[in-house]
């Protein structure tokens, strides 16, 4: 009986990720967000020139690199932390997530 309740947890828990990863109001506020921070070097739509990553590439096992780039920066990629709140990157990364080509 326990290992049903775990597994019913852990399907609702997976659930609730992908629901918020496809939400539209979450994406929307983080295209904004994107447009205001991002686009100028990583292309408007997420359309990159090529010289800068292609943040469609990213997977959804590289939210901790990106939550780490976009936290400190590397590089020509200067350092969002205390410009971008813990919501405003999880609205950026469902945007992203939501034209991705990586899995």
């Amino acid at each position: 009986m326990k290992r049903a309740s775990c597994v019913a947890v852990c399907v609702l828990a997976f659930s609730s990720v992908m629901v918020f990863a496809q939400d539209p109001t979450q994406i929307e506020a983080g295209e904004m967000l994107y447009d205001e921070h991002c686009a100028m070097c990583h292309g408007e739509k997420l359309r990159s020139s090529g010289a800068i990553p292609d943040l469609r590439e990213l997977g959804a096992s590289d939210r901790a690199r990106f939550d780490e780039m976009v936290s400190n920066g590397k590089g020509q990629m200067p350092s969002f932390q205390g410009l971008l709140s813990a919501q405003e990157l999880d609205q950026v990364w469902a945007y992203i997530r939501s034209r991705a080509r990586g899995t």
